[in-house]
């Protein structure tokens, strides 16, 4: 049944939009309304995931029974496709940095788990208002997965199907605080260069310091999760039920949130994602100028001291000056602490298997599509580091030939799922899988995920650049 609804959404796709020219792939089709969305939630049970879904251990298994035979079945437990292909394909050191477990997380409970990724209790937001970021951000990105997850948590911790179709198409509904915050976060997640002062002042109005850096933090969180689940097309788990009632006030309403062409909006039904259209990339004198800007810039929240910051670091930690993206995470030393560790992970040439170059030029194609630029300083740094002259890195801005088919695939991938991931299709990571590994190709997604955090929290914090 799952597969037949996915074949139909595919249909409705077909029908809604010109075919392309000759065998050009697809990215998957995106919702126009709320019965839309739940068609194709449940229809990506079915989905094939972009690389092996590894076989369910014999505890998976159990689990996964007992999920099922609970009374009601239980919605919120069974087999994790991500957290199973997380497990199989990366290295220890990459796999837990979103899952920040409060103490109360063994319990089977739906609000401690709406807690899971932000269990430090100097983070202020209400877990559900956060979710709903999730949710937001899945939207934005339409990631199947992800949306699924979000609504099952919401729902049982007693969000309605109303309040649901409201933050996809009515943000009315909602007070004025919550409106703001789900505007920003939609700006962040979809289209972050274009983040500016104004845009924090307004959730100035409602919020405090530590409020807007958790807007910051879990936002960049959501977009890195979106990104490795989608980037991956991983299927969603059968034990989810997403094929509800919908009430007639939404059942035609189009998603503000989704990335809809608004010509199409009127087919209701689902279409092709519109690519965000960022801007074309900057010569190389305006980038030095940019960085050269952000030397010199104020940031727009609070950095915990160094003294006050080295606490939250392991002993054996650096003696350096503690660079200012650090400062600014150590506010939430819990959850900062697990960030700080798997983005210095990720830079780090011991840990998992792909090239330390590679890694860096992944970093410098991000940071540049997102506009981030305390993220694109430290990226040049790092390739300096590694012996890279500026020509070599600005030349990956636009590569040439000095760049092997391997590379050019990687780089493709990387840039695209920075500023597009709702357009990434299984031709644009098979592309990678032809000249790497499964887990190097696992890695290539994985450490865009980590740029996609990096960027939106250090440059919505409007972060000084060091050198």
């Amino acid at each position: 049944m799952a597969l037949q609804r996915f074949m139909l959404a595919a249909s409705l796709l077909a029908a809604a939009a010109p075919a392309p020219a000759g065998d050009e792939p697809t990215p998957p089709p995106v919702a126009v309304t709320r019965p839309g969305l739940k068609e194709v939630l449940e229809g990506s049970k079915s989905s094939k995931p972009r690389l092996p879904l590894p076989p369910l251990t014999e505890e998976e298994k159990a689990r996964a029974a007992q999920a099922a035979n609970a009374p009601g079945g239980n919605p919120m437990g069974g087999v994790v496709n991500n957290g199973r292909m997380r497990n199989f394909y990366l290295a220890p050191e990459f796999r837990n940095e979103f899952y920040v477990r409060p103490a109360d997380a063994a319990k089977p409970d739906a609000k401690a788990i709406l807690r899971w990724g932000a269990g430090d209790p100097a983070m202020p937001l209400d877990p559900t208002f956060r979710i709903m970021f999730f949710w937001l951000v899945a939207r934005a990105n339409n990631c199947y997965y992800c949306l699924g997850h979000q609504e099952v948590k919401l729902k049982a911790v007693g969000v309605t199907d109303d309040e649901l179709a409201a933050l996809d198409a009515d943000w009315s509904a909602f007070p004025p605080d919550r409106a703001a915050a789900f505007a920003f976060v939609k700006k962040l997640a979809r289209s972050p260069q274009d983040v500016t002062d104004a845009d924090v002042d307004a959730l100035r109005r409602y919020f405090d310091e530590a409020a807007i850096l958790d807007i910051f933090y879990s936002t960049g969180g959501y977009c890195a999760m979106t990104r490795w689940t989608g980037g991956l097309a991983i299927p969603q788990e059968d034990h989810r039920d997403y094929l509800t009632p919908t009430a007639a006030a939404f059942r035609d309403r189009p998603s503000l949130v989704a990335p809809l062409d608004p010509a199409r909006e009127a087919e209701k039904a689902v279409c092709r994602p519109v690519a965000s259209n960022r801007p074309a990339l900057e010569p190389r004198d305006v980038v030095e100028a940019r960085l050269a800007d952000a030397r010199a810039r104020k940031p727009r929240l609070t950095l915990v001291d160094e003294e006050k910051a080295r606490k939250v670091l392991p002993a054996d930690w650096s003696a350096a000056p503690l660079p200012n993206w650090v400062r600014l995470l150590a506010n939430f030393p819990e959850a900062g602490k697990a960030r700080i560790l798997s983005v210095t992970a990720a830079a780090s040439p011991d840990k998992g298997v792909l090239d330390p170059t590679l890694r860096a030029q992944i970093a410098w194609i991000a940071a540049r599509q997102d506009r981030a630029w305390y993220a694109a300083g430290h990226a040049r740094r790092r390739l300096h580091d590694l012996g890279q002259s500026d020509d070599a890195v600005f030349a990956l801005d636009a590569p040439d030939d000095r760049f092997d088919a391997g590379r050019k695939a990687v780089f493709h991938l990387a840039k695209k799922l920075t500023a597009d991931p709702a357009m990434v299709t299984d031709a644009d990571v098979a592309a990678v899988r032809g000249h790497l590994g499964d887990r190097e190709t696992a890695e290539v997604v994985y450490f865009v995920t980590v740029a996609s955090f990096f960027d939106r929290v250090t440059e919505a914090a409007g972060l000084s650049l060091e050198f």
